[in-house]
């Protein structure tokens, strides 16, 4: 680390920036930077302070194999573009494109003859508060579910949890591509990601149980309420002591024999929980270092 001295005239006070950095990016006497101020007090300095222009994307591809075109348009629609548009060469099977999961969560998705277009001006700045409601809503889910709620209620459920897990993947990609404008940390942004894929697995392979039990459920659901109290916050609850008493509590899920589809249901959704576990301790062991 370089360590430079607060000059101060009058009532401003200012340092100097380092001329090799200067050079490497061009920096003159009528040049402008971004400065922000991070949460954990730090100041940041961006080369360039960028005022935000709209982004649109334009994309061709013969959109032969729906699979393909799916991950195409999810990849659009996670990125920092305001907007895009993709033509394919022949007419597209509305039916096939729509049935693609995921895709009935993507807002002002619109599909025409040979081009599929999108008008998105969301935007999440904080992803990690977005997780913690993504946290919410899989704990809402089980609730529905341990009371026999009707299969489009869980339909619902589902659609709202992979927008928010879209979401956070748009937001997390908009912070690495313009970090002067995030509100999180690299290190953040990362586990978050991590947590919110793992968070939709487990709620895939959980309402594909045809009869899951009260029992299971709950216990699903108190281990998430933890989850959501260490996140709260802003992660100021996370530590190594509590991460390890989180994981724990998830090590006692273990052991479910495979002897059926039910039952491989059932070990990946405690897979998925045991994969959250390892990002959360991996997390605490970060945080308790910045400290």
């Amino acid at each position: 680390m370089d360590i430079r001295n607060v000059q101060k005239t009058g009532d401003m006070f200012y340092l100097y920036l380092p001329t090799r950095w200067c050079k490497k990016f061009n920096i003159s006497g009528k040049s402008k930077v971004g400065v922000q101020v991070n949460k954990d007090g730090s100041l940041a300095i961006y080369p360039q302070a960028k005022t935000e222009k709209p982004v649109h994307l334009s994309l061709k591809t013969n959109g032969e194999m729906a699979q393909s075109l799916h991950k195409l348009i999810i990849a659009s629609y996670i990125s920092p573009a305001n907007s895009f548009k993709i033509t394919v060469d022949k007419e597209l099977d509305y039916a096939t494109i729509l049935n693609q999961k995921n895709l009935v969560s993507l807002e002002l998705v619109e599909i025409d003859g040979k081009h599929i277009t999108c008008e998105s001006s969301i935007k999440v700045a904080d992803p990690s508060a977005l997780l913690v409601t993504m946290i919410r809503k899989v704990r809402n889910l089980l609730l529905v579910m341990s009371k026999g709620a009707p299969q489009e209620l869980i339909d619902r459920y589902e659609s709202e949890i992979d927008r928010s897990k879209l979401l956070i993947e748009r937001s997390v990609i908009a912070s690495f591509v313009n970090p002067a404008e995030s509100q999180n940390t690299t290190v953040e942004l990362h586990f978050t990601s991590l947590i919110s894929k793992e968070l939709e697995r487990l709620v895939d392979h959980v309402i594909a149980l045809k009869k899951p039990t009260a029992v299971f459920l709950k216990t699903i659901g108190k281990i998430l309420a933890d989850l959501q109290d260490l996140l709260q916050d802003s992660f100021k609850n996370l530590d190594p002591e509590r991460a390890v008493a989180f994981c724990n509590q998830v090590d006692g899920q273990q052991g479910i024999e495979v002897k059926s589809i039910e039952t491989y249901d059932l070990r990946r959704s405690v897979r998925a929980l045991n994969a959250i576990s390892e990002v959360v301790i991996d997390w605490a062991v970060i945080r308790q270092m910045e400290r």
